[in-house]
């Protein structure tokens, strides 16, 4: 497939579409816009709403309307259809995933699964979780013949190191973050990922599944996550820490970028500073 993106530094800001933007979104959002732009490079807008469960379409143009107002203006990707505004749409691109998805299937590195996340609870001390607060597949399906594929619940990948995670599921027709990511950054041409670092773990699967396609490696830099008074992680469901328009805006702003200034490397911050006085001052 042809790849249109041709700048030389591309970046990209994706959430999904589960609730609005809050603090700790703003500031990855921020962080991606300074660190692609402070290379000239171009930043796309990227819905993940691969997960047909928990999208929700009327919070994609709150997203878009909160990034706006927060000054982080996106490049517009060259969609054929203009009302699209330049961005992608992951529930659009199913028969793009389907097309690679074959491809990892030809390489005999991936296998139907037929257990469900209550059957694994069930299986006691074979149940481990990962960091991420995921269970570790224990490998129950990995080697054995393939059943009735309507029994089946989900493709997952062999993985090297033993988290086989999933590629789709099958129940649904979703198909997984760490798949549709990989597929959607080479085809953007994304050479720099900005994320929060909640999501360290799913490096070494993006990674597996680069090298197998043949797909570069983009850098990658994480910003440490928003979080609580109590040390908790800030969420969606927290309705006190989405973002707030009118007056709030400008201290949003700021206290995204104070926490950018205390958390990431000072060559970081030396680098984009002019950036953010150009743009968000």
């Amino acid at each position: 497939m042809d790849n249109p993106a041709n700048s030389n530094a591309c970046g990209r800001f994706a959430p999904s579409p589960t609730g609005p933007l809050h603090l700790g979104s703003l500031v990855t959002a921020m962080a991606s816009y300074l660190d692609i732009k402070s290379d000239n490079g171009r930043l796309w807008l990227r819905i993940e709403d691969s997960d047909s469960q928990r999208s929700k379409a009327n919070f994609i143009g709150l997203i878009k309307q909160q990034l706006i107002d927060h000054g982080i203006i996106w490049d517009t990707w060259p969609n054929p259809d203009n009302k699209k505004e330049g961005v992608i749409y992951q529930s659009e691109r199913r028969r793009i995933y389907s097309y690679f998805m074959h491809f990892l299937i030809s390489t005999e590195r991936t296998f139907l699964c037929s257990c469900t996340r209550k059957s694994l609870l069930k299986q006691g001390d074979l149940t481990e979780y990962l960091k991420s607060g995921e269970i570790k597949y224990p490998q129950i399906c990995r080697n054995r013949k393939s059943g009735n594929l309507s029994h089946e619940k989900a493709l997952r990948f062999k993985s090297t190191d033993g988290d086989d995670f999933v590629i789709r599921r099958l129940t649904t027709g979703d198909f997984s973050y760490a798949f549709t990511v990989v597929v959607d950054d080479y085809l953007q041409g994304v050479t720099k990922i900005v994320r929060g670092d909640d999501l360290k773990f799913t490096i070494n699967r993006n990674r597996q599944i680069q090298a197998i396609l043949g797909f570069p490696f983009p850098k990658i830099l994480h910003v440490p996550v928003v979080r609580d008074s109590n040390g908790k992680k800030l969420s969606k469901a927290d309705k006190h820490s989405k973002l707030r328009g009118g007056e709030f805006i400008k201290k949003q702003i700021i206290e995204s970028w104070t926490h950018l200034r205390e958390n990431m490397p000072v060559s970081w911050i030396e680098k984009v500073t002019p950036t953010y006085e150009t743009f968000f001052n």
